[in-house]
Formats: C-alpha cells, structure tokens, sequence
C-alpha cells in the first residue's frame, strides 16, 4: 500500500521551543534526521530543519529559528498528495498529524524512492502496485469504477519470430496510443505485467467501452505504422459493485474487477473478438 502511514518514518524525534538551536543541531546529528518538529504539549508549533541550524546563532532559541505555520499531511493520504504538498511549498519534509498529534515524518526522497518502484521501466508508465492503490483510493472515495484489461494477441509468438527487441518497441508503441487517447482527469493505465494492460476509468461502463474501442483499434493501426504490428483483446467489467464497494474491501474488490476483466479479455481472445464486456 502507498499510503503515507506504511512509509513515514516513527517514532518521531522533536523539540520545544526553548531550547536553543546547538541542542536542535546536536539532536538532529543523534539521531540522524533532518529536521525536528517542534511541539508544545502535544501541539505542533513549528518545525526546525538542518538549514534554519545552519543559518542561525546556536545561542538562539528554537522559537526564533523554527518555521511556522507548519505543511503537514495526515497518515492516510497518498505518497501523490504528500509529494504534491512538498512541491508546492518547495519543503524537503513534513510532520505527519493524526487528530492534531504528530505521529511520523516524511521526506522527499522517501516519498520519491517508493514512487520510484511504482514505474515500469520499459514503458515508463506506472505498474500494477500503482493501479491497485489508484483503483482502492477511487472506491473508497465511492466513485464508481470501469476496468479494462488488455492483452496483446500472440505476442510470444511474436517475440519469438522477431525477438524481444521487437516485442518491447511494441509495447511501448501500445503505450503510445494509451497516453494519446486517455484523459489524464479520468482515466489511469498501467502494464499489468508482461504484454498486459490495465486501464481504470471514472467513466461509465459504455463510455468505458467506446474508449476501448478506439483503443484497440488505434493499436493496430499505430503498431502496423511503426513496423511492429500488433493487436488485442480487451476485457470490460465494472459499473454494477455497489454492494461489493459496500463491503468496505476495496483491494479485494479491484482484484476481483481485474480478474474479471482479464477472464473477458481471454474470451475475446478465444472467440476471436476485439473486446467483450462482462456485465454480470
């Protein structure tokens, strides 16, 4: 999961405000971190970093050296929306408050290290983890989801005749037409794995459908352009999981949309379709 609790670093280290900022620097060097929350009580007041140590008198109290009001996030948010907060306030790390107490903290380069494994370095588009934790964020928010999986027809028979080369210009081809015809408010894709890809979509299951359309066709006809020609069978589930969503289990619900999604792709596969919808 790529929520802000599993990866925020805890017990959290921290200062009040009047000490001085040699015992700030002179915990900071202790324990290893970058910067100190500064809490009166239980109340975060502030925050004293390794920068504001560096540029201010050592005899100076915390107080006069901390910066405040202080960026916060809350332990379930996404490491997207935590990464978001640090861009725009260009800060290199955060408290993390549940109820108003600091309970972890949170940097920049941890955030960035975990977004990191959750692209394909093939393609360069994100992986299956991101798909599931976009996917669970959506239903838990009580949007209604659309799945589409997609599966690349023959292609180890294509690997084999050409070489993996050719298979992986391929693929990215197909992630090429992804990236021109999706709408990055409302649709999100990733490889699932090998010559499969997952697209999970806000739109309804029809309007999903003539996305896939397009989609498959637009494959054919780019791959063929670019000398790697390919086509797909998609698979189409969603639109009818309230009383799953109901359930509160919504990892387990994304898992049973895709496996649904992936068993209507190897039926159109079968039966020599472009897509079938699997509306039950």
């Amino acid at each position: 999961m790529y929520n802000i609790e599993y990866i925020m670093s805890s017990p959290v280290f921290s200062i009040t405000s009047g000490e001085s900022v040699s015992q700030a620097a002179k915990y900071m060097q202790e324990h290893k971190v970058g910067g100190l929350p500064v809490i009166e009580g239980e109340t975060l007041i502030g925050i004293i970093t390794s920068k504001d140590v560096r540029f201010h008198h050592p005899n100076r109290i915390v107080a006069d050296s901390m910066s405040n009001p202080v960026i916060s996030c809350e332990p379930g948010d996404t490491i997207w929306e935590a990464a978001e907060l640090l861009d725009k306030y260009k800060i290199e790390r955060m408290p993390v408050l549940k109820n108003n107490k600091v309970v972890g903290m949170i940097t920049k380069s941890t955030i960035m290290k975990h977004m990191g494994q959750l692209y394909d370095p093939l393609t360069g588009i994100y992986n299956a983890s991101y798909i599931y934790q976009v996917a669970s964020k959506l239903l838990s928010e009580g949007h209604e989801i659309s799945v589409a999986l997609f599966d690349v027809n023959n292609f180890g028979q294509l690997n084999k005749k050409y070489g993996h080369v050719y298979g992986d210009h391929c693929l990215k081809q197909i992630v090429k037409v992804f990236k021109d015809t999706i709408q990055a408010s409302c649709d999100f894709v990733c490889r699932y794995g090998g010559d499969e890809f997952v697209l999970i979509s806000l739109r309804k299951i029809n309007n999903t459908e003539k996305l896939v359309k397009i989609i498959v066709d637009l494959i054919a006809v780019e791959t063929s352009k670019a000398g790697v020609s390919a086509t797909v069978s998609a698979g189409i589930c969603g639109g009818q999981r309230r009383y799953a969503r109901s359930e509160l289990k919504c990892y387990e619900v994304v898992e049973n949309l895709i496996n649904k999604a992936s068993l209507a792709s190897t039926k159109a596969k079968v039966i020599n379709e472009s897509y079938i919808v699997e509306t039950d």
